[in-house]
């Protein structure tokens, strides 16, 4: 059977980032010294008894049968598929694959999720740092609290229009407290709704929801899968095709995974699900399934009069791929999928560990002894620091997710390597070393991307579809990669023909820099916005003091501007694009004509603001300051061998500068704030300090360029 699920990246959650970054942190650390000599997704609990009844389900044409007939059951996992007979028969009848269900918060209970469905956009229902509560009951035909939850999204800026589903298919049904909770129109009130299925009613309905209820942790839920299969069973029996999801976790502090998620019958032969909001086969996503019940219906909406809520954040559910016949393969493929996405993070943490004790120890190592065989050793260890930034992407390659304990083979294959290259680059390119390692990541990248970034989707650069951050392109870890291998590959080609023509030396840049910003923007390809809304005007920079040698304040602006004027351009011509064939470039642009943006800005500065809640975030800013400051000062960096690598070549100052602005665009203009130019720092810092330590010392005394030779007045 053929793997349906290729990999493909997310854009990293603070969490991940943090993590990363401060130990990255770290590394500028170590290369400064070398130079002188997790929020788990969750859910939900038992559903409350409804303390009252809405409306009864309306009296129709029979003829009229169910269509779309979603059962929603939160803590459905592929577990549970494989211990359950009756559930393993659906598999050879249905289209099959996985749903993420992060909603807005930091869990996803039973009420985030009906709360997305209702809305078609993430939803924020349940407390923090609170155990998941019971479902809200009806009271005269209207959801207790309601009030609370559309209060809840304003206090923590989701944009999510509770009440959207209902308003826009008022002839759907529901049955179960989930159900009503998904129904209720903006004010709460709730109608076609019953407490309890009743497959005799189901046949009236145009489409329907069904609260299949949670699945127990432990006692009685032999007996709950059970009941799932009897719901599909039943709702088949309505000729319309069924949806069987999970919609959220069981508690809030359960396993992270992907659900299950089944369509039956299927159309043309049992295939993977998969949608445009995910472009995975084998994956979809929880606001997919609002975008699936409305088919077809208008993305934009004007419930009751009020104000257009905005686009849906799904897209409907289609199936792809070959056939599948084989229903244990089946499952054990999901199984697989799910160790894809559970290890990666405690293994980035484990690896970075190692990583950063190796240093130390050879670098303490070469600072006692000063021998030949510590410094080669200090010099490995460095690369491999750069080598990881590869092998993060090529180790997906591998498929480590189905060897014998997948963890520990995740984590053996990128420290290898990893390791790898590392020893290749110094073996055949000696001091020079570090321009093999930013090379490989320069075209690996570069093609990654043209071929639809297939090693980014669960690299440990992702957080995977718990998450569901991004589901394809590159996301900030990688752009940080992609940048610092590109800006300085740009400087280096520009070296090479920097005496024949500093014309040509400037096209050099523009030419390396330019398609990594084509390859990084490109709509299905890197997809990525705010990477390019970084790099580009850094690649700018460099080629103009490639070109001139220096800058004024009115060029300065001016490249400012043309960088702005290039990264519009790319975001308008995807929004003249149709609706459901937009990346998040023209979706952004949809949402600021809409002025719909407010809420999408403030979450990203929220995000972007909330590293300085830890010291992890205070230390990180130190280090890329401190980075930073060497590009403009290196007379105040006490290392004379980079004072002298400073001005040993043409184009290491101005590389130098670009890399810092690079960095400094992206950390106040991208979500990821300051941890994205503290990853950018954790792949150059230990290369620099490679080719420094690897040049050996020089008694020759450093002459640096003044401060007001960066820019000069106009």
């Amino acid at each position: 059977m053929n793997h349906p699920l290729r990999p493909k990246t997310c854009r990293a959650r603070p969490s991940l980032l943090r993590t990363l970054g401060l130990l990255l942190a770290a590394f500028v650390a170590v290369g400064a010294a070398a130079g002188t000599a997790n929020t788990a997704p969750a859910s939900g609990a038992a559903h409350a008894a409804p303390a009252g009844t809405a409306n009864a389900l309306p009296q129709v044409d029979q003829s009229l049968l169910a269509k779309v007939v979603v059962i929603g059951v939160p803590g459905l996992r592929w577990s549970d598929v494989k211990a359950s007979p009756e559930l393993t028969a659906l598999v050879n009848q249905s289209n099959v694959g996985s749903i993420t269900v992060k909603t807005a918060g930091p869990h996803t209970c039973p009420v985030d999720g009906w709360l997305t469905i209702s809305a078609g956009t993430r939803a924020w229902g349940s407390v923090p740092d609170q155990p998941c509560g019971e479902l809200p009951g009806l009271v005269d035909g209207k959801v207790q609290g309601w009030q609370t939850y559309v209060n809840r999204q304003a206090e923590h800026h989701t944009g999510a229009p509770l009440g959207r589903l209902a308003e826009t298919n008022s002839k759907i049904c529901g049955f179960g407290q989930g159900a009503a909770v998904a129904l209720a129109h903006t004010d709460g009130t709730v109608a076609n709704w019953q407490p309890t299925f009743d497959s005799s009613k189901l046949a009236a309905c145009p489409d329907a929801i069904v609260d299949g209820g949670v699945m127990p942790l432990s006692e009685g839920r032999d007996e709950a899968r059970k009941k799932v299969a009897e719901l599909v069973a039943q709702a088949r029996a309505a000729d319309g095709w069924v949806l069987l999801v999970g919609i959220a976790q069981e508690t809030a502090d359960a396993h992270q995974e992907p659900l299950v998620a089944m369509q039956l019958p299927p159309d043309n032969g049992p295939r993977w699900l998969t949608s445009d909001s995910t472009r995975r086969p084998g994956l979809i996503q929880l606001t997919d399934v609002t975008a699936t019940i409305l088919r077809g219906q208008a993305k934009e909406i004007d419930p009751a009069g009020s104000e257009e809520p905005g686009p849906l954040d799904g897209n409907e559910i289609t199936s792809t791929g070959d056939v599948h016949t084989d229903a244990a393969a089946v499952i054990e493929d999901r199984l697989d999928t799910n160790q894809r996405f559970e290890q990666p993070r405690p293994m980035l943490v484990a690896v970075v560990t190692t990583l950063v004790v190796a240093q130390l120890a050879a670098l303490g190592w070469f600072l006692i002894t000063r021998s030949r065989r510590a410094r080669s050793t200090s010099v490995f260890t460095m690369l491999a620091q750069g080598g990881f930034f590869i092998a993060v992407f090529l180790s997906t390659a591998t498929s480590w997710w189905r060897w014998p304990s997948p963890g520990f083979s995740l984590y053996c294959v990128v420290l290898a390597i990893s390791a790898g290259f590392a020893g290749l680059a110094q073996r055949l390119l000696k001091k020079h070393a570090y321009l093999g390692i930013l090379a490989a990541a320069y075209v690996i990248l570069l093609v990654d991307g043209v071929l639809g970034t297939p090693l980014q989707f669960g690299s440990m650069f992702t957080d995977g579809p718990v998450i569901g951050g991004r589901f394809y392109g590159f996301g900030n870890s990688t752009f940080a990669t992609l940048a610092v291998a590109a800006l300085v590959m740009a400087g280096f080609a520009a070296q090479k023909v920097l005496d024949r023509s500093r014309v040509e030396a400037a096209a050099a840049v523009l030419v390396v820099g330019g398609l990594a910003i084509v390859v990084d923007g490109k709509p299905g390809w890197g997809t990525d916005f705010g990477g390019i809304i970084a790099l580009t005007p850094a690649v700018l920079l460099l080629a103009w003091f490639t070109w001139r040698g220096n800058i004024s304040w009115k060029a300065l602006v001016g490249i400012g501007l043309a960088g702005f004027v290039a990264v519009s351009a790319v975001a308008y011509l995807d929004y003249l694009r149709p609706e459901d064939e937009r990346s998040h470039f023209g979706t952004f642009v949809a949402r600021l004509l809409d002025g719909d943006v407010n809420d999408v800005l403030i979450r990203k500065l929220q995000m972007s603001l909330g590293f300085f809640h830890t010291p992890a975030g205070w230390a990180m800013l130190v280090a890329v300051v401190l980075s930073m400051l060497a590009t403009v000062r290196p007379d105040k960096v006490p290392s004379e061998s980079y004072r002298r690598f400073y001005v040993g070549k043409p184009m290491v100052r101005p590389t130098l500068l670009a890399l810092a602005t690079c960095g400094l665009v992206g950390m106040l203009l991208n979500d990821a704030g300051v941890a994205l130019p503290a990853i950018m720092a954790g792949f150059a810092v230990p290369l620099l300090v490679a080719h420094l330590l690897a040049a050996g010392a020089d008694d020759r005394p450093a002459t640096v360029l003044p401060e007001s030779h960066l820019v000069q007045e106009s």
